[in-house]
């Protein structure tokens, strides 16, 4: 949407959200992003558009609760946001406050117009302004550091937010999906649980992207543990995106307790086509991404026996194997998403290829 929403919009996302399943499966945030406010501050607080908002952020709030969802807003750690409306930097208390007054969940921080300070100071003075406006009272507001990943908030981000950025916004075709997964491969320890590594929203949904790329990115997304934030149009999304976006299985693996990310364990160019695989612990079994090559469960896993092959895609086993798993006709940018179920651990140090 851009900026291009309003009140009436947003609410019919709610109801859509609260009404056709995407709660029951764990979507539970409505984020407005750059676009809600004023232009101009008044009385020094940030205010609402009152074309987009004629009943204001409370209001708003209020009927995003009453659907048993919660409600996220977005500011910017600069003197303007980078649509140009007013920011946060040295109006961080006021705004903290503001943000509980309209029982705000979530803040998307950004990081346009700095003036030419350091990103963790900009970041702290909000952490610290939250704490501060949240204290003695029930609430509590998720913290996501939108700083893009420029200066390596997966090493600070853990003291300061909840999720940082990891990489500039994603785009709705592959080149961005790749280049973003590929970015992940020297970050995966660091995100887990108390923070998490966001890669931007999922464009799952969109138009113009193939449904074998849509079911490679929001695997990956599930897999790395990314924060999964809808950016289509939820009144127009199709039946096949929808039910991906509503898989309890591949869900099930983002929501592991466990917490951690897949990482890369192997990798191959033959400068024709390359090939990569990626697999992680879950709680009650393991995850793999494999690409039209064969899993190695001792060697990608560190498992060994008689294993179950369940595909997270399909819903469905893909039966017992012992050794290994080969995945076969996956189209091009596509992937087959699968859990392993059963084995024995035979090294408790993971396979990774590319930790920092």
């Amino acid at each position: 949407f851009h900026s291009n929403f309003n009140d009436v919009l947003i609410k019919q996302h709610a109801d859509v959200i609260a009404n056709e399943g995407y709660l029951e499966v764990g979507y539970r945030y409505i984020n407005l992003d750059d676009g809600w406010q004023a232009p101009i501050r008044i009385e020094k607080k940030l205010y609402h558009n009152l074309f987009k908002f004629p009943l204001g952020m409370k209001d708003l709030a209020d009927y995003i609760h009453k659907k048993g969802l919660l409600f996220g807003i977005y500011s910017d750690a600069g003197a303007q946001t980078c649509g140009g409306q007013p920011g946060s930097l040295d109006n961080e208390d006021i705004d903290a406050q503001t943000f509980v007054e309209w029982d705000v969940d979530y803040l998307k921080y950004d990081n346009c117009n700095d003036q030419g300070r350091p990103e963790q100071q900009r970041y702290q003075a909000m952490a610290n302004a939250l704490k501060s406006a949240t204290a003695g009272k029930n609430k509590t507001i998720f913290y996501n550091i939108c700083e893009w990943g420029t200066s390596n908030p997966w090493l600070w981000g853990p003291g300061t937010g909840n999720s940082w950025r990891i990489s500039v916004d994603i785009n709705a075709f592959w080149p961005a999906i790749i280049s973003t997964i590929d970015s992940q491969v020297r970050l995966t320890e660091f995100g887990g649980l108390g923070g998490w590594n966001d890669p931007d929203m999922l464009v799952v949904g969109f138009d113009g992207i193939p449904f074998e790329e849509q079911i490679t990115h929001y695997a990956f997304w599930s897999a790395l543990k990314a924060p999964l934030i809808l950016g289509c149009d939820l009144t127009k999304v199709n039946n096949m995106s929808k039910a991906l976006i509503l898989n309890k299985d591949i869900i099930s693996v983002n929501q592991d307790p466990l917490g951690l990310s897949v990482c890369q364990v192997y990798y191959k160019n033959d400068n024709k086509i390359s090939f990569d695989i990626w697999t992680g612990p879950l709680n009650d079994g393991y995850v793999a991404n494999p690409i039209n090559i064969t899993l190695d469960f001792k060697s990608h896993c560190h498992l060994t026996g008689t294993i179950e092959v369940y595909n997270l895609v399909k819903q469905q086993s893909s039966g017992y194997y012992t050794n290994s798993y080969t995945a076969t006709n996956i189209p091009k940018h596509g992937v087959e998403f699968i859990k392993l179920i059963g084995g024995n651990i035979s090294d408790n140090n993971r396979p990774c290829l590319n930790n920092s």
